[in-house]
Parts: structure tokens; C-alpha cells; sequence
């Protein structure tokens, strides 16, 4: 893959946070890589639309709108109910917003884009991006540049906002015994690369930063869609066959983390939705992935419901215990609508 004139695709995937997503664009409007265009997929309805549009777009904003736009990723269609033309003011870079037909979740909101521009000519790799971060400006050329070497999907250096000088992680590791996601490299040093057998340990790239090749997006395909939020981005790296996964450490990307589901790193400041998914993703993907194993996940699940009691969560625990239940029935996609009433009931 040549990278001079690659282009490249960046999906963000919102979900009524427009303060984030503008914080994005800003932040890719100063990236040095020139031959790239952005795809939002807004979640959150039309009045979360609405909003976004209006904190985002127009006089004195970080976009400007256009109209008239000819080309067909310009209009609504497939899971997007409404499609934006906007450019950033100093650059001619196009970024379209897009409204989804509902709350798509994670994966869904990545896939409504790539189905409308998955057999379009033009474009060489898919960069997935959280709306809650910030990329430097040689980020997407190193991504592109590691990408060239022959790697399908690449990760860069995740550090966290608040403390920018840690790595949030490398990437992902799954264990088939406890069914545990480990972060590859947590609070390692900003700029330190990767060991040869921490790279061995990656399953897959954090979904808040990953970046894969054409190649990768036609032979692996979408990503799963049923998780809603959780586990797509594992589940994607490790369907990858052949394609090698690579890091461009001097790609810097700076996250925020759970500004959306409320996914903080303190367990007694986690969304009980958050919870809720974490718990019973984990199972759904054991049972798909394990074998008999997935009962062993479950029973490390119970360990943390315990966790939670201990330090004075109870209702996290009762929403976990819920979390697991669930994922044994097979339950699967946007959580129930009575789920929030059940957990505070």
C-alpha cells in the first residue's frame, strides 16, 4: 500500500457527546497526512443530531457546511437516516455526519459507514476512532506508514489524557481460562515501544484508536454488531487470519476513556450500564469462543460482583450477577429497556 496518496477513511462512532467528537475533528484538522476523510455516525437520535451539528458546524466552528453534494456517500441511506456535507475551513478535507436509524451500538455505528463506502474505489485503510480523543499531528502518517509495511491492523500509543506521559495500553489480550481482557502494557511509559513478546500477547487493538488496512476489511469483514458495546474490537482482531498487527508507537493519541457509557477506570465510577455489558459480553464471547471453558469465565465474573460488594458497590454487583445471567441465556444487542428499572429496582 503505497502511502503518498493512500487515502483514509476515519470513523467516529457518537453518541450524544458533541464536545468530544469537535474536540476530535480539531485535533485531525492539524494532521499532517493530507489524504483523508471523516465519517460520524451520531447515535443518539435526531435531536442529538441536531445538537451535534450545531456545536460542530457553521460560523466561527470547527466545520463548515456544504450543499449540493453529488456523490452518493453524501446522501442518506442504508442505516443512516440523514448524512451532513461539511470541510474543515482551512483544509479541503470532507467530514460527513451521519444519523443513525437507531442506537447502533459500537460496532453498528462503525459498520453503517463502511457498508455505504465498502465497495467504493478510493480508499486504502478504515481508522476507528473514539470521539473522546485527541490524535497528534503525525499520528495518521505513522499509522499509514506502519500499515504500508504490511501490517492489517495497527494500534498507537493510548495515553491517558490526564496522565499523558502512560500507555492505557498496547493492545488487547484475551485469556481462553478466566475469559479476563488484559490491557498489554498498562501505565507502561509514553514513547516506550512494545516488546517482542508483549506484541506476542496482542489479540487485537483497542477499538478507541485501530486502524485496518482494505485488505483486512474485505477478507475479515465487519465488525460483530451483537455485543452493542464491549468485546467487537477483540473480536475483530482475533478473526484476523494472516493479517499481522503492528504499532506505530510514535502515533500519539490521547483518550479520555467512558466519556459516553460512563467506562471509568475506578470501578465504583462505572455506569451500571457499562457493568451490565462488560459482564454479560464476556460470556456471550466465551460461549462462542471457549468451549466448555466458558464456566470457568463465569465463575471469575462472580469474583467480581464480589469485588464490588468489597469496596461498597452493591448494586454494581447485583447488575454484574444480572450481566452474566443474561450472557448464559444468550442474550445479546441493546440491552432491554427495562434493564436501568430492574437495576435499580
Amino acid at each position: 500500500m503505497a502511502t503518498d496518496r493512500a487515502k483514509l477513511a476515519v470513523l467516529i462512532v457518537s453518541y450524544c457527546n458533541p464536545g468530544d467528537v469537535d474536540r476530535c475533528l480539531k485535533s485531525l484538522a492539524h494532521s499532517d497526512w493530507k489524504d483523508f476523510e471523516v465519517f460520524v455516525c451520531e447515535n443518539g437520535g435526531k435531536e442529538a443530531f441536531e445538537r451535534l451539528m450545531a456545536g460542530v458546524a457553521g460560523p466561527e466552528r470547527t466545520l463548515r457546511q456544504l450543499h449540493g453534494g453529488s456523490d452518493l456517500l453524501d446522501q442518506a441511506g442504508g442505516r443512516l437516516a440523514a448524512v451532513e456535507k461539511c470541510r474543515f475551513p482551512s483544509r479541503t478535507n470532507i467530514v460527513r455526519l451521519g444519523l443513525a436509524v437507531d442506537n447502533l451500538g459500537y460496532g453498528g455505528g462503525v459498520n453503517a459507514w463502511l457498508e455505504q463506502f465498502l465497495d467504493s474505489p478510493g480508499w486504502d485503510a478504515v481508522l476507528v476512532l473514539n470521539p473522546d480523543t485527541e490524535v497528534d499531528g503525525h499520528c495518521l502518517s505513522e499509522l499509514m506508514a506502519k500499515a504500508a509495511a504490511g501490517f492489517g491492523m495497527v494500534g498507537a500509543t493510548l495515553v491517558f489524557d490526564h496522565v499523558p506521559d502512560k500507555i492505557i495500553n498496547y493492545g488487547l489480550h484475551w485469556s481462553s481460562t478466566t475469559g479476563r481482557v488484559v490491557a498489554v502494557g498498562r501505565n507502561a511509559p509514553a514513547g516506550r515501544a512494545p516488546s517482542r513478546e508483549e506484541m506476542s500477547e496482542i489479540d487485537a487493538i483497542s477499538g478507541a484508536c485501530v486502524l485496518v488496512t482494505r485488505d483486512f476489511v474485505e477478507e475479515v469483514g465487519l465488525m460483530t454488531e451483537d455485543y452493542f458495546l464491549y468485546m467487537e474490537d477483540l473480536d475483530w482482531g482475533r478473526r484476523r487470519g494472516e493479517h499481522r498487527i503492528g504499532f506505530a508507537e510514535r502515533a500519539i493519541v490521547r483518550h479520555v476513556g467512558g466519556t459516553a457509557i460512563g467506562s471509568a477506570v475506578d470501578p465504583r465510577k462505572r455506569s451500571y450500564l457499562s457493568v451490565y455489558l462488560s459482564a454479560r459480553n464476556s460470556i456471550v464471547y466465551a460461549r462462542r469462543e471457549a468451549g466448555w471453558r466458558w464456566g470457568l469465565h463465569f465463575a471469575f465474573g462472580l469474583l467480581y460482583a464480589i469485588r464490588y460488594v468489597a469496596i461498597g458497590a452493591p448494586t454494581a454487583a447485583k447488575i454484574t450477577v444480572r450481566g452474566l445471567i443474561d450472557g448464559v441465556l444468550g442474550k445479546t444487542g441493546k440491552p432491554d429497556a427495562s434493564l436501568q428499572l430492574h437495576m435499580l429496582g
